[in-house]
């Protein structure tokens, strides 16, 4: 048990040392925004992106959207891929969701990107978190050579 809990802990704390994770209290829809994303600082930074503030919304049918927003913190433009995660209670893995927020383009540096990542129905969720999965280099049709 004690093992158990040191692992968790060391985890814990290398996620939050790194800059791998964050995580956000799932809210209702109708609920207030809270203090403007402007004055925060990033929730979490890593392969040249910073996601600049994130938060899971609940609507009236059990829907669960995470939505926020990412910033190419690097000097090339590239695209990004980051990972979602739905936790309840317990603490347990309830559902986790890959995506890109440009798509298939690049993000400029100093460029910032909505994202939206909707779940559909979920129960006793109670956390969402976020992590920056990787950078890369799209081939932008309109860039290519002639």
């Amino acid at each position: 048990m004690v093992r158990t809990f040191i692992i968790v802990l060391l985890a814990g704390v290398s996620l939050s040392t790194w800059g791998c994770a964050g995580s956000s209290q799932a809210r209702d829809a109708s609920s207030p925004a809270g203090k403007p994303a402007a004055t925060l600082r990033p929730s979490l930074e890593q392969h040249g992106f910073a996601v600049l503030y994130f938060r899971a919304i609940k609507n009236e049918y059990g829907g669960i959207s995470v939505v926020g927003e990412v910033k190419n913190v690097g000097l090339a433009a590239r695209g990004v891929e980051l990972q979602a995660a739905l936790r309840d209670a317990n603490g347990r893995l309830v559902a986790v969701g890959h995506f890109c927020p440009a798509s298939s383009k690049n993000i400029a540096p100093g460029e910032t990107w909505p994202f939206s990542y909707s779940f559909g129905k979920q129960q006793d969720i109670v956390r969402a978190e976020m992590r920056i999965v990787g950078a890369f280099r799209t081939m932008d049709v309109l860039d290519a050579p002639r």
